[in-house]
């Protein structure tokens, strides 16, 4: 599969450039969490052959031969097809060599099939994300036309595509050109849409500090994720899946690269400020101050026949929010902006207050609200991701190890924020209570018999007792006592979670490991991110640098020099110096790109 985009406009091919929905289910034309196109394909009235496909960031290239003549002894027409995505555009180009030595005539068209089917049913049966609606709107490829209405949206493919008969006179080349363009409309207003611009990416960067071809690579990947909004270029989080505004995935990349693009983590910032609920809904998990886990405008989504439209079921987004408002003062002194901002962090200092410890014992946990959302609402947030080591799943209300972390550095961060702005009152409370919440965790958290903390504290405050790469987040946080941080890093470099490629995400002694488990045993470079910047603030830096270039090892030996979403949590020695990757990851992928900045610095530092 490869991947184009440059705005919000998005082409899904097969290996070889192909977009034909009957040889790979993913491939299309997409906008907005919608395939419009599942099938196109050029004609020039004759077979053609191709040569060979080239991909980049924006666009391909497709050469094919054809014959002037169907027993000519020699293939003497060439054809390069460039498709560039530009806003919610797709230009076409034709460049036609006539190398035979008469003239010949030829007829140019395109033959291709509209379908306007929602992406999660295309992620069903593409088998990409398990346990994901089934239902399924349009299995079939029957053309629906330029124009298509359901119930809350009305499309539209705009196309001026080269078509007709051309004649090209002997050894000359001539040039076609033409586009098509998508079109959504609402029937209702939605903020979604509302901010979304038809332009393409902006984003540029200074390309000396960057002349590693890996972080090249990086940021060519970061351009083709970007979501193109009024507030300026937004990351999405993966694609194809995840083209669209996450919360946590977006506020931890932006911690990632903050140091050197704070413009991408004040967009974050930004529209995160503009999604923020402020009403409560149990069908989205949103309550009053909460920051937005994903957004989508697909037709199940917009229809509410799923919670995604807006959906809050995140227990650490909002948490992340605050600490990101905090950091990007620190880096900036933008004062302007978080006085801008001020409200949104307030009301996120509010939802800390309200809802967010829901049995009042001073830790934050999550309890799904939803009858159909997410009920593991971490950054693992698979059904079966939070569990004891015998593999009994920890009931909620669940307060999970990383979570206090981020609620250790929202303190600090609020703390922080309150003192810039001369609120002394309000700076000193919020220090007193992350001292207190730092004594209280390392007590409550820690297991004297395994000397590491536990994944969460379960609905009956009971540790649970499983050995999982979470408690690494809270060397990232600083919320680890000194005296225990030796421990965690020699556990979390130890045989049962360090596979040789990263930091697994479950130990291999616990029953429900698995090496190819979404959260139970496979490495995720961005947990591996966080492990290692927060060995970095307790002084293990050999330890740091240690996982750095086990995580370069395994990009080097990815294709496209790219680090996947996650891979496989097989040993090195058992993978023949192979990282196996996850079958089904996003690439290229926000954390993962954010992973390479980490890597770059640990490595140069």
């Amino acid at each position: 599969m490869n991947i184009f985009k440059n705005g919000n406009l998005m082409v899904v091919t097969d290996d070889w450039g192909v977009i034909d929905e009957s040889r790979d289910v993913a491939t299309g034309i997409y906008l907005e969490d919608t395939k419009y196109i599942s099938r196109i394909q050029l004609d020039i009235g004759s077979v053609l052959r191709k040569l060979h496909t080239d991909h980049y960031w924006y666009g391909m290239e497709n050469v094919y031969l054809s014959k002037s003549v169907p027993d000519a002894l020699h293939y003497d027409i060439e054809v390069v097809e460039k498709l560039n995505a530009t806003g919610n555009n797709l230009e076409v180009e034709l460049e036609i060599h006539n190398f035979s030595m008469q003239p010949v005539e030829i007829n140019v068209g395109y033959e291709m099939i509209r379908t306007y089917e929602d992406i999660f049913s295309i992620r069903a049966r593409n088998e990409a994300h398990l346990g994901v609606v089934e239902k399924n709107h349009n299995a079939d490829l029957t053309d629906k036309g330029n124009t298509y209405e359901d119930e809350t949206t009305k499309y539209e493919v705009r196309d001026s595509l080269p078509s007709g008969s051309v004649s090209i006179e002997p050894k000359e080349m001539i040039t076609l050109t033409g586009f098509i363009h998508l079109d959504k409309a609402l029937k209702k207003p939605l903020l979604f849409k509302d901010i979304l611009e038809d332009r393409p990416v902006q984003f540029e960067h200074d390309p000396e500090p960057f002349y590693n071809p890996v972080i090249r690579q990086g940021l060519r990947d970061l351009k083709s994720l970007m979501v193109t909004t009024e507030f300026g270029d937004f990351p999405a989080a993966g694609l194809p899946w995840y083209a669209t505004i996450f919360g946590r995935d977006s506020i931890i990349f932006a911690l990632q690269i903050l140091r050197y693009f704070p413009e991408i983590a004040k967009t974050i910032l930004r529209v995160h400020n503009a999604f923020q609920a402020k009403s409560e809904n149990d069908f989205t998990d949103a309550v009053p101050g909460k920051i937005v886990h994903e957004v989508r405008l697909n037709p199940m989504s917009i229809g509410e026949e799923i919670p995604f439209k807006s959906y809050y079921g995140t227990v650490d987004a909002t948490l992340l929010y605050i600490v990101l408002a905090g950091e990007y003062l620190e880096e900036t002194g933008d004062l302007s902006t978080i006085g801008e901002l001020l409200s949104g962090i307030e009301a996120a200092e509010k939802w800390i207050e309200d809802y967010a410890d829901i049995d009042k014992d001073g830790y934050i946990e999550y309890q799904s609200t939803s009858r159909i959302g997410l009920t593991s609402q971490g950054w693992k947030d698979s059904s079966d991701s939070v569990t004891f080591n015998d593999g009994e799943i920890a009931r909620p209300p669940v307060a999970l190890v990383e979570v206090q972390g981020y609620l250790y550095s929202a303190y600090r961060s609020l703390s922080f924020i309150y003192q810039k702005f001369g609120n002394k009152e309000k700076s000193r409370k919020y220090e007193s209570i992350a001292s207190d919440l730092k004594e209280r965790f390392n007590k409550d958290f820690w297991m004297e018999d395994e000397k590491y903390y536990a994944f969460a504290l379960d609905g009956n405050n009971k540790q649970v007792n499983s050995i999982s790469s979470n408690p690494g987040h809270c060397l990232f946080c600083r919320l680890i006592d000194e005296n225990k941080s030796e421990h965690v890093v020699s556990r979390l470099l130890s045989s049962e979670l360090f596979s040789g490629w990263g930091i697994r995400t479950l130990s291999n002694k616990m029953k429900r490991y698995n090496p190819f488990s979404y959260h139970n045993g496979s490495v995720w470079p961005h947990d591996n991110s966080l492990i290692m910047i927060g060995m970095l603030r307790y002084g293990y830096y050999l330890e740091a640098k240690k996982i750095a270039r086990v995580l370069l090892d395994a990009l080097e030996k990815t294709p496209g020099l790219r680090l996947p979403e996650l891979f496989s949590g097989l040993d090195r020695k058992l993978t023949g110096e192979r990282a196996v990757e996850y079958p089904t990851s996003c690439s290229p992928q926000l954390w993962s790109i954010g992973t390479l900045f980490s890597i770059y610095e640990i490595l140069e530092s």
